[in-house]
């Protein structure tokens, strides 16, 4: 036997009569671990894209860990002289305690231990460092790994200092923007108060300029000017700068600063953050907060315990990274594993067809004497031969397709995908043959013993995914990087019910279908509707797989929505309307002129001014509760607010009484103030000037105000002829001119700030963590889609025996093609359109079960709820895709079957 007859005849003796379906069963084992594999593979690499662009936003000094201690804590714990090789040491111990505690730290030629001083005035500067009349502030810093931080442009570093009588000369190198603005060149000295002289041995150019480095001190690199005292922009600035000492003028300095508190000691530790995968950002952030609240403590270093105070900007960026992951992660775990279960189904109908090919060899060894195990051997030894080699290949193809890290979900959802394909054919097997039945027809009921087994296994089912979704409600959330199996699970908890009803009730209502159909004169439709009554007790995992593929699409599109909704309520909650120039509290005010030159800004429809001031319950003389107080002009405001969601602005609570000037000002309060006014006796004061008011009304949001805690909502015409001006203006205009806005602001009104909701909703819509997980569950739905076109195929092909045997008969009578085409659609849309009604109620059920237990707000970046409503037009576009498919599937199915002829179904027989 040659070698290209030895590999057909060994895939023979292994599948027996079932070659062609044991190719398929392959194909289909391959296509679901692909699946299992490739699709938490891809959704992971997405959301460690996602965390990569986060940290990559972060500066330098934000992914790093910063340690500061006092010179005079560490000094005073040590027994001799703090030198350099003491800050060094320190630095290694507080790395050792952060490596312990499973902190990722990288090198320490990344990072830097050393010291700064406080500001000093250089009493004798160069007049380019004279602003205002004020001399400059230098401080003095030394840092370990300054040769290897810095290029020197011109001189040497510095190394020793010289001790006068009166005063102390440091050698110092500095930066060329602070020799530029110091009027600096080598040799050049600048004095300094304390005694200090620094005389410039060396000018050095930052390596990185954004390494940790350099912008731990903004000053380092570059000086600044800061502006003095607390009259704001009033005060006159003067610039600060920086200069670098050696390790061996740390003495002198101590000497030369007897005050140690003028000086702190630093220490910085970059983080390894390049290798870092989504699934494991939870971990370093409970790494992060532990490294912050135990290893920031000297013990050995010094002979007395010091505490280092350790931070990190890293723990805020990655907290709200982990809220939203941890949404997203069980939004697409949920997905997954609904996959999984619809794959195995189709494994399962896989090796079903296999099993009916294989069904007249298996009768006749079973005749002969063969044992069930023996069948079941023979069964699992051809299925294997298939399953196995092909879930290898797609498990490789995954890997290869999908670069990145491994998601251990995929590949237990890919093993248990396995073991149904390898179980499937054995199990089918040895139930067909366990007995020989009595029966006349191979779509014959089941005896009443298999009817009554039947029932009880449903009633278990039912009660089993009732106790699961119980479970998951007393349990809620899991806890951030972890997963739950109930939350998993849930979709299919829900389905397993609704298929059962669908199974139940279609008989019923086929029946009834039947017996109309009969009194007519067609034959068409009474044939696929007989067929489909046949059918429809086998039709359970099918029913099953259908629901489920169908509750999850449209589950998501509803997920999807309610997230779309969160975004523009948080739009509108953060801005207040299309535009706000200003903000909330902000002692920037907007002057007439301002208002009036935003107003005539291209666009802008209406306009509103608030002002935020502080108030309290209560008259003054006796002090009170304080509140905020929101002045604004209630018609205006409403105007403006008009096109907000949610309701109205009730302008004409707030409107002025006619025909009285004086009395009670109608207000609006938060419920807690309304309380507070009762007990004050309905009195409150602005400024120096107590107001009885009357409470006209109750809001429960600040939604478009802006303003956090108690708050009272104050009509503007009752503040006086002469109110102060608005610190926030609100502009109404969807298509506004961005660019003149931003224009008559900087002309008239230079410090408020300008915030657009269409700028704040794309920001929201494209956060790359969100779009990582719709994209995810984009794939997904596109593979349901796919099980549920080879679900449909299977069950044509399951059968088609009977189906192309019916059909022949039929035409050798004069059925035509279209009527048969019409019979096949019968024979399945049915069932189908049941399995849709059942889809669409498991989603309409998973909304209120599942919508509670999903943190959906974390999408928003908002505190405001994200619920997940029922939205009948995503349950009408899934359902009206599945049954699109269906049609699809059905016309291709029969115009292949047409081309076969009748002839070949004759011939071959039943």
């Amino acid at each position: 036997m040659g070698g290209r007859e030895r590999g057909p005849a060994a895939w023979s003796r292994l599948t027996g009569s079932g070659a062609a379906a044991s190719i398929g069963l392959a194909l289909l084992a391959g296509v679901c671990v692909l699946i299992c594999v490739a699709a938490p593979r891809a959704s992971l690499d997405y959301r460690t894209r996602a965390l990569h662009r986060v940290l990559g936003s972060l500066s330098a000094q934000d992914s790093s860990i910063s340690g500061s201690a006092g010179f005079s804590d560490v000094s005073q714990a040590l027994d001799h002289q703090l030198l350099a090789g003491d800050i060094v040491a320190a630095r290694a111990e507080l790395a050792r305690h952060l490596n312990q505690l499973d902190v990722p730290l990288r090198p320490p030629a990344a990072g830097f231990a050393g010291l700064h001083t406080n500001l000093m005035v250089a009493s004798r500067a160069a007049r380019s460092a004279i602003s205002g009349g004020l001399p400059p502030q230098v401080e003095i810093l030394y840092r370990d790994q300054l040769t290897a931080d810095s290029r020197l442009v011109d001189g040497r570093f510095p190394a020793t200092a010289v001790r006068g009588r009166h005063n102390t000369v440091f050698q110092a190198a500095v930066t060329p923007a602070t020799a530029a603005r110091f009027s600096l060149r080598l040799g050049s000295r600048l004095t300094l108060t304390n005694g200090i002289t620094l005389s410039v041995s060396g000018i050095l150019r930052p390596v990185a300029p954004r390494s940790v480095f350099w912008s731990t001190d903004p000053t380092a690199a570059t000086p600044l000017t800061i502006t003095s005292g607390t009259s704001g922009r009033d005060a006159p600035p003067y610039w600060t700068g920086a200069a670098f000492i050696g390790a061996g003028e740390l003495p002198d300095l101590q000497h030369q600063l007897p005050d140690q508190s003028q000086m702190t000691l630093d220490w910085s530790f970059p983080l390894r953050l390049g290798g870092l995968t989504a699934d494991q950002a939870t971990g370093l952030q409970q790494s992060l907060i532990a490294g912050l609240n135990q290893a920031g403590l000297l013990l050995k270093v010094t002979y007395l315990p010091v505490h280092v105070e350790l931070s990190t900007g890293l723990v805020q960026s990655m907290g709200s990274f982990v809220g939203t992951d941890a949404a997203v992660g069980s939004l697409l775990a949920l997905l997954w594993v609904s996959l999984a279960v619809i794959g195995a189904v189709v494994l399962l109908l896989g090796a079903r067809l296999l099993t009916e090919h294989r069904d007249g060899e298996l009768a006749l060894l079973r005749a002969r004497g063969a044992a069930l195990w023996q069948l079941a051997w023979i069964a699992l030894r051809g299925g294997a031969a298939a399953a196995l080699p092909a879930s290898l290949l797609a498990a490789g193809i995954a890997v290869a397709v999908t670069p990145g890290p491994d998601d251990p979900l995929g590949w237990l959802l890919a093993g248990l995908t396995v073991l149904v394909a390898l179980a499937g054919p054995p199990l089918i097997a040895v139930s067909r043959h366990a007995r020989r039945r009595v029966a006349t027809r191979a779509d014959a009921p089941p005896p009443r013993r298999d009817r009554a087994r039947r029932l009880v296994a449903e009633a278990t089912l039912i009660c089993a995914a009732a106790g699961g979704l119980v479970i998951l409600r007393l349990q809620g959330l899991p806890a951030p990087g972890s997963t739950s199996f109930f939350l998993s699970t849930a979709p299919v908890m829900v389905a397993i019910p609704a298929a059962i009803v669908v199974v139940r009730c279609y008989p019923v209502l086929l029946a009834w279908l039947l017996r109309i159909t009969r009194r007519g004169r067609g034959i068409t439709a009474y044939v696929g509707l007989a067929r489909g009554t046949r059918t429809s007790l086998s039709a359970a995992l099918p029913a099953f797989a259908l629901v489920l593929a169908l509750a999850v699409v449209a589950f998501g599109a509803m997920v999807r929505a309610a997230v779309v909704r969160g975004e523009v309520a948080a739009s509108w909650q953060v801005t207040g309307a299309d535009a706000a120039v200003g903000q909330p509290g902000s002692d920037q005010s907007l002057s007439l002129g301002a208002q009036q030159a935003i107003a005539r800004v291209p666009g802008v429809r209406h306009t509103a001014g608030v002002l935020n001031a502080d108030g309290t319950i209560g008259p003054i003389e006796i002090g009170g509760t304080p509140v905020e107080v929101v002045v604004l002009d209630p018609a205006r405001y409403a105007a403006v607010t008009a096109d907000m969601p949610g309701p109205r602005f009730p302008a004409s609570a707030l409107a002025r009484p006619a025909g009285r000037r004086h009395g009670p000002v109608p207000v609006l309060t938060s419920p807690a103030v309304a309380a507070q006014l009762r007990h004050s006796g309905n009195l409150m004061s602005i400024g120096y000037q107590d107001i009885h008011i009357r409470v006209a009304g109750l809001f429960t949001s600040t939604q478009a105000l802006a303003v956090p805690g108690p708050v009272i909502v104050f009509p503007q015409w009752a503040a006086g002829p002469d109110p102060l001006p608005p610190n926030l203006m609100l502009l109404a205009g969807p298509r506004l001119d961005k660019r003149a806005l931003d224009q008559a602001v900087h002309r008239t009104a230079p410090a408020a700030v300008v915030t657009l909701r269409s700028d704040l909703l794309a920001r929201l819509r494209s956060a790359p963590l969100p779009v990582a997980g719709y994209r995810a569950f984009a794939e997904g739905t596109v593979a349901a889609g796919g099980f549920s076109v080879l679900i449909l195929l299977l069950t044509l092909v399951l059968g088609a025996r009977s189906r192309d045997m019916t059909l022949a008969r039929l035409a050798t009578m004069g059925l035509s093609s279209r009527q048969a085409r019409r019979l096949v659609i019968i024979e399945t849309l049915p069932s189908v359109l049941a399995a849709t009604a059942g889809g669409v109620g498991c989603a309409w059920a998973l909304a209120p079960l599942l919508g509670p237990e999903l943190d959906l707000s974390v999408f928003t970046g908002s505190t405001l709820s994200v619920p997940v409503r029922t939205d009948l037009i995503a349950l009408a576009i899934a359902a009206g895709g599945l049954i699109v498919l269906t049609m699809v599937t059905l016309a291709v199915q029969a115009t292949v079957a047409s081309r076969r002829g009748a002839g070949r179904a004759l011939r071959v027989g039943e």
